[in-house]
């Protein structure tokens, strides 16, 4: 079954994590539809960073719990920019391998170009094609599966053990072979 991937990211101190929630096409609908059925009266979206703790555990809960959906998480230290950029291309080289159909990533404004860059120069290299897209997060509600499981993962103890059966690889880009 094909997947699409929606990817966000969490800075924790030095570390810094790129998450890719990997969602089977035929779930797409219910992940989405689970994302929405958090939110509260008046909000667009739910960002984990502005969640209390117990709405936090009852929507890692809830996703832990759903069929279809898997994440990989991207991780390395350094300056952001650059990291963020190994942190994608080893992504997108596991996308094109796993023959996903579509790739969706926050937007961060500024940062959209370079990403743009990294994916063509990665798919360019393996002589592959991927559709990919930037967008805001209030407009995509998959793109929260990530925002939440970074966090969690980033946050570690008994958070990070919520949502592990989720997570299904942790790649340390800084020991991954060039």
């Amino acid at each position: 079954m094909p997947i699409h991937a929606f990817v966000d990211e969490s800075v924790r101190r030095d570390r810094y994590l790129l998450c890719a929630a990997l969602i089977r096409c035929d779930q797409l609908a219910g992940a989405r539809g689970l994302g929405r059925g958090f939110l509260l009266p008046g909000q667009r979206r739910w960002h984990f960073n502005h969640e209390p703790d117990q709405r936090r555990r009852q929507i890692l809960t809830a996703m832990a719990r759903f069929p279809g959906v898997e994440v990989s998480i991207y991780e390395g230290r350094g300056a952001e920019v650059p990291t963020r950029r190994e942190c994608l291309a080893a992504l997108v080289s596991d996308l094109i391998v796993a023959n996903a159909g579509r790739l969706v990533i926050e937007s961060r404004e500024s940062q959209d170009h370079r990403d743009r860059h990294c994916i063509a120069e990665v798919l360019r290299k393996a002589s592959a094609e991927m559709p990919y897209i930037h967008v805001a997060p209030h407009s995509e509600p998959a793109l929260w599966w990530p925002d939440a499981v970074a966090w969690a993962f980033g946050a570690g103890g008994r958070w990070k053990e919520i949502v592990m059966p989720l997570v299904r690889v942790v790649i340390d880009v800084d020991k991954r072979p060039q």
